[in-house]
Order: C-alpha cells, then sequence, then structure tokens
C-alpha cells in the first residue's frame, strides 16, 4: 500500500468521521447531565431532510440548509426534553420514539412536499469550497488533514470548546453535577430541569448539522433512512469514550477508519469482504448498550439506597 492511498483512506476516515463526532459531542453533553439519550438517529435525519428542503428553496445555498439543519434539530429534539424532562417518559423508549418518528415523517414529507420517494436532490447546490491548509496540503500523510469541509474544521473547534466547558468552567461542573445527583444539585442551587433542556437542544442541534453534512456535503442528496445506524455508532463512541469529548472523537475516528478501509478493500477487489470490517462499529454498539445499561441500572441503586438512609436519619 503506498503513500498516496493511505492519504487518501485517511482523508476518507475524518470525512467519515465527522458526523459521528457531532452526534458524540451532542450525546455524551446528555450522558454527563444523566439524559440517556439514543435519538441522535432521529435528529439527524430530520435535520438532513431540511438542509435539502432548505436548499432547494433557498436557490441553492448550502449555508442555508446547514442553518436550517440545526434550528430543525434543535425543534425535533425539544420533543425528547418534553417527554423526558416534563413527562418523565423512559429516556430509552422516547428515543426509540423519536427515531421511529424521524423516519416515518420524513418519508411522509418526501412525497407531500417533493412529490418523491426513496430520494431527491436539489435541482441547484452550491457546494462549499474543501479548505486547503498551506504547507500541509503539500505534506505526505498528513495532507490527509487538508482539503476538508468547514464543518469538519467546526467540529474541531467544537471539541476543543466542549472540553474546556465540561472540565474548566461552572456551567461543566452544573451539567455533570446533574448527571450524578438530581437532588444533589438541585441542592446547590442548580436546575436539573434546565440543564437537562439545554444539553438535549445542543444536541439536536448537533445531530442536525451532522444530518445536513451528509446530505449537502457528503453526497448532495436526501434519501430515507440515510443516516443508516450512525446516531448508534456515535453512542457506541462517546459509550467507549467514557463521554469525554477527546476519547469520544478518537473513537469515531477509529470507526471511521474502519469504514474507510471497508470501501478501499471493496475499490481494490480484494478477496476479504468489506462487510466484516463494517461489522466492527455494530459489534461494538452491542456491547456499549448492555456496559451503559449496566451502569444505569448500578447508579439507579445507588440513588435508592442513598434515599432510604436519608429517610432512616430522619
Amino acid at each position: 500500500m503506498n503513500v498516496a492511498v493511505i492519504t487518501d483512506t485517511l482523508a476518507s476516515m475524518i470525512r467519515i468521521a465527522t458526523p459521528l463526532m457531532l452526534m458524540a459531542l451532542g450525546g455524551l453533553l446528555c450522558d454527563r447531565a444523566g439524559v440517556f439519550n439514543i435519538a441522535m438517529e432521529g435528529f439527524a435525519l430530520v435535520g438532513a431532510f431540511a438542509a435539502v428542503a432548505a436548499v432547494q428553496f433557498s436557490g441553492g445555498s448550502v449555508w442555508m440548509g446547514l442553518l436550517a439543519a440545526i434550528l430543525v434539530g434543535a425543534l425535533y429534539s425539544a420533543l425528547f426534553g418534553l417527554f423526558v424532562t416534563k413527562f418523565k417518559a423512559d429516556n430509552i423508549i422516547a428515543s426509540i420514539a423519536m427515531n421511529t418518528l424521524g423516519a416515518g415523517l420524513t418519508s411522509y414529507l418526501l412525497r407531500a412536499i417533493f412529490g418523491v420517494q426513496g430520494a431527491f436532490a436539489p435541482d441547484k447546490i452550491n457546494k462549499l469550497p474543501m479548505i486547503q491548509i498551506p504547507i500541509i496540503k503539500d505534506i505526505p500523510i498528513l495532507k490527509c488533514i487538508s482539503g476538508q469541509s468547514i464543518v469538519t474544521y467546526f467540529t474541531v473547534l467544537l471539541i476543543i470548546a466542549i472540553f474546556i466547558m465540561l472540565f474548566r468552567t461552572k456551567t461543566g461542573l452544573a451539567v455533570c453535577a446533574v448527571g450524578e445527583s438530581d437532588v444533589a444539585a438541585r441542592t446547590a442551587g442548580i436546575k436539573p430541569e434546565l440543564v437537562k433542556w439545554k444539553v438535549i437542544l445542543i444536541s439536536g442541534a448537533l445531530s442536525g448539522l451532522a444530518g445536513a453534512y451528509l446530505s449537502t456535503i457528503s453526497v448532495s442528496q436526501f434519501s430515507e433512512n440515510m443516516i443508516q445506524g450512525r446516531g448508534f455508532t456515535a453512542f457506541t463512541a462517546y459509550v467507549f469514550g467514557g463521554s469525554h469529548p477527546i476519547f469520544a472523537s478518537l473513537v469515531s475516528l477509529l470507526f471511521g477508519l474502519a469504514e474507510a478501509i471497508g470501501i478501499r478493500i471493496e475499490l481494490m477487489g480484494m478477496d476479504i469482504s468489506p462487510s466484516i470490517i463494517s461489522m466492527f462499529p455494530y459489534m461494538l454498539a452491542i456491547a456499549a448498550l448492555a456496559v451503559s445499561s449496566y451502569m444505569m441500572k448500578r447508579k439507579l441503586k445507588g440513588t435508592v439506597k442513598m434515599k432510604k438512609k436519608k429517610e432512616k436519619l430522619a
């Protein structure tokens, strides 16, 4: 395998991992605040549709598509927030409901608005230019970092910003406090419901942007169920990354590399089935779900024991 092939594979890894990192960042914020969120799949799908619709009606502006996806993603996630914070619905059931609703809603709107089924491509789309980084673009291997979308570089800045916010600010402390114990956080003057609302809306906005990246930058069209399990892969990334922005992003890159290698194997016509490599993220997703469910049960038992001790002392 020569240098050019390695560079192209790494560049593909970054492109594939970008939407995963965006969804993982939103998901880990929810996790830190004690919200079990696997609805990123539905948020991203609705965002992908909104982006393509905005591009179509704005005469081809991808910027309008990205903005629409962020707003619609946040708005759609507000429904999830209502179920979780107001009605105290089970987080997993509410997440599944949002994913199912997102799939059905986008399929219906595709037929109702554009009169087509399956897929829709805007009549005109002004693609965003890829950003070339001076000096780095001429260095073998490292030039995979150059020539990426502005959304990718924004994601890198976002990773740094969320890391600083979580571990260096009072806001991050409040988010983590709510995730540890609603009761203790409320005693400290923090409003748990408000914190949960904020992280859910941020998750919806970031997932919407991830969907827009797929529909307007990666493939330039919307197709039904086009997220194809990336929301669950993002969930796996932040769980295995310990809900840490940097570690979750590294796991996302690992998943991106697995898919990029699978694509490369298929293009090279090798005897190895790319499906074997593509299975890796989903196997990890199953393991992550099992581990996360176990941790939630332990945390719930600890909360119940703490309440019982307080009742005895009272």
